[in-house]
């Protein structure tokens, strides 16, 4: 028995050295081995692509948010002129003064914002320009301590909101014979409004003292 299994096992060592050794993969296996690399490739390409553009979809997203692209977007405020207000005078006599505002209206269908200082002007009745000493006051709002209001010294003004310029009037010297006619200039351009109701006369209180005029920045019109 021994021996038989010494016979088989030789047999089997004998059969095993004709098979030949294979120093490379049969081409077939390599074209399908190859096909299967580029399949995974591109596939693998496909997904990295989805990726790239998710994320790119994603910060645009934030970046419209934040910045408000892609919605809606406000109109802005521009500068108001002449052609969209009007301007009363709001004046009340005190010891030889007129003391008040001018309040400028907005009759238009826009908003609009008013800054800064107007130039204020005082036309005799025989049309000659007064001699003024024009001094730059507060606001009223500051003269008498009250919050400040939202976005001042921008005034923004809505359709039918009003903005307002202290104004102080003192000893018109010479004394007028009918109420002289106001005009206010918004400045850098935007136009020069008639003031409506300066019926008032102011008086001279001394010739040998100077003629003033008060000018307040805009501000909101406060109530009263």
């Amino acid at each position: 028995m021994d021996d038989d299994l010494t016979t088989l096992e030789q047999v089997l060592r004998d059969r095993g050295a004709e098979v030949p050794h294979l120093q490379q993969a049969p081409p077939r296996m390599l074209v399908r081995a190859r096909r299967r690399v580029v399949r995974n490739a591109v596939a693998s390409a496909v997904a990295a692509g989805i990726v790239i553009v998710g994320a790119s979809a994603g910060l645009a997203g934030l970046r419209a948010s934040s910045t408000g692209v892609g919605g809606p977007t406000p109109t802005p405020s521009t500068s108001c002129t002449a052609g969209d207000l009007q301007a009363a005078a709001n004046l009340d006599g005190a010891a030889g003064s007129l003391v008040g505002s001018i309040d400028v209206t907005n009759h238009g269908d826009r908003t609009c914002t008013l800054e800064g200082r107007p130039s204020v002007t005082l036309t005799g009745p025989s049309g000659s320009l007064l001699s003024l000493e024009v001094q730059e006051v507060d606001a009223r709002w500051q003269v008498e301590q009250t919050p400040r209001p939202a976005g001042w010294p921008v005034v923004t003004l809505g359709p039918g909101a009003a903005a307002s310029v202290r104004i102080d009037l003192s000893n018109v010297c010479p004394q007028l014979d009918g109420p002289p006619r106001w005009t206010i200039d918004l400045m850098n351009g935007r136009g020069t409004l008639e003031v409506a109701g300066a019926d008032s006369i102011p008086t001279c209180n001394g010739a040998a003292e100077p003629s003033t005029l008060n000018v307040g920045p805009f501000e909101p019109r406060g109530e009263g």
